[in-house]
């Protein structure tokens, strides 16, 4: 029975679980049986099955930054963020499954907790608000408090909502997930800086995160 088992390999071993049978999939007595080790040690590595969901979240989301920060396009243009909308379908298409653990609610022995939404603003602030306040400083210098979140959510929500639609086997009209992520970014775009999308310097700036419009965690400024 292996005893040299590294947190590491619990977690590649768990995602492996989850992609091949979803969230059921995972349990700590199959985790056991696929590393050749004991409950003990699995436990021991990273926790119950509530920090082995914890952990898939963290590492969809921490893979989901890496991604991102592969971006090949000039930031603030508009390619950049075509770009971003573009990965962030096809990582959505490439691991279903963990997709679906991150965005998903609930999920079974997984609370949603201030530690997750901690997780899940930062790549929220590392991939779109970042991207957005690159655009907006190249295009429309000036703007007005609360515009670069504003802006980071509905770009987010456009392309997750794409996403989530082409995960649900739902077509396109041109067939391609990626090619309508990238055209709703550029119709944003525009909008943003047009009279007809006017962001008061009054308005409320709601902090957000990755998965889901909420409050910002309080180490947060």
């Amino acid at each position: 029975m292996a005893t040299d088992v590294t947190r590491a390999q619990v977690v590649d071993t768990a995602l492996e679980l989850l992609r091949g049978g979803g969230v059921d999939a995972v349990s700590m007595r199959r985790l056991a049986e696929s590393l050749g080790t004991s409950y003990q040690v699995v436990y021991s590595r990273v926790g119950g099955k509530s920090a082995v969901m914890r952990a898939l979240h963290d590492r969809g989301f921490a893979d989901l930054v890496a991604g991102m920060a592969e971006l090949e396009a000039e930031p603030g243009t508009t390619a950049r963020v075509e770009e971003l909308a573009r990965g962030y379908v096809r990582v959505a298409r490439r691991d279903p499954a963990l997709f679906e653990l991150m965005f998903a609610s609930p999920v079974p022995d997984f609370a949603r907790d201030d530690e997750a939404r901690a997780v899940e603003w930062d790549a929220f602030r590392s991939c779109w608000v970042s991207s957005a306040g690159q655009w907006l400083e190249a295009h429309a210098p000036g703007r007005a408090p609360g515009a670069t979140v504003r802006l980071a959510w509905r770009l987010w929500t456009a392309v997750h909502g794409i996403a989530t639609v082409s995960l649900a086997g739902h077509g396109s009209p041109s067939g391609d997930a990626e090619r309508e992520a990238a055209a709703m970014v550029r119709l944003l775009l525009t909008a943003s800086v047009t009279d007809d999308d006017p962001v008061e310097a009054d308005d409320p700036v709601q902090p957000v995160g990755a998965a889901a419009v909420g409050e910002q965690p309080d180490h947060e400024a």
